[in-house]
C-alpha cells in the first residue's frame, strides 16, 4: 500500500509538474503532440492508471492471461487503444501478500473503448469473451481502481 502511495503520488507531481530550466525550444506535429527536450506533452494531456490488485495464487494466471490474450486482443480491436496503454507487472508483493498490477494508458483517448469485456467479445465472440473475461476477474483480490489525470 506504501508502494502504492509513492507510485501516485510521484505520478501525480510528476503530471503536474512545470519544466523549469529547459533551454530545447518546443516543437509540434500533426497530433497534437509537442515536444520540449525529453518531455512529451499531449494536446489533450489525459492520463489514465488502473490499478489492479491480484491474489497471490493467480499472479501468474493474470499476468499470462494479459500477455496472451487480452493485450492481443485490445492490438487487434483498436490499436490506437493497444499504443496508448502500458501494462506494469510488479516485482514485489505487497503488504497484504497481493500483487498491484497496471495499466496506464497515456494519452487516454476519452472516445475509445478500453472496456476488456467488450473488447473480448468484438475479437472472440461473446461464449469466449465471457470465458475469458470470468478467469481474469478471479484473479482479482479487490475491483479495480481506476485513477484519471489531467
Amino acid at each position: 500500500m506504501k508502494k502504492i502511495f509513492i507510485l501516485s503520488l510521484l505520478l501525480t507531481f510528476y503530471g503536474c509538474a512545470i519544466s523549469i530550466g529547459n533551454k530545447v525550444a518546443d516543437s509540434s506535429d500533426s497530433n497534437g503532440v509537442t515536444t520540449n527536450g525529453n518531455s512529451i506533452y499531449h494536446f489533450d494531456g489525459h492520463s489514465m492508471i488502473a490499478f489492479n490488485k491480484i491474489s497471490p495464487k493467480k499472479r501468474a494466471a493474470f499476468e499470462m492471461l494479459n500477455k496472451t490474450i487480452i493485450m492481443p486482443a485490445i492490438q487487434r480491436a483498436n490499436l490506437s487503444v493497444y499504443n496508448s496503454l502500458t501494462f506494469l507487472a510488479p516485482d514485489e508483493q505487497n503488504e497484504d501478500g497481493t500483487y498491484t498490477f497496471l495499466y496506464i494508458a497515456n494519452p487516454y483517448l476519452e472516445n475509445e473503448d478500453y472496456d476488456i469485456l467488450s473488447i473480448l467479445v468484438s475479437v472472440h465472440g461473446r461464449p469466449r469473451a465471457e470465458e475469458y473475461f470470468q478467469l481474469w476477474l478471479d484473479c482479482f483480490a479487490e475491483e479495480q481502481e481506476t485513477l484519471l489525470f489531467r
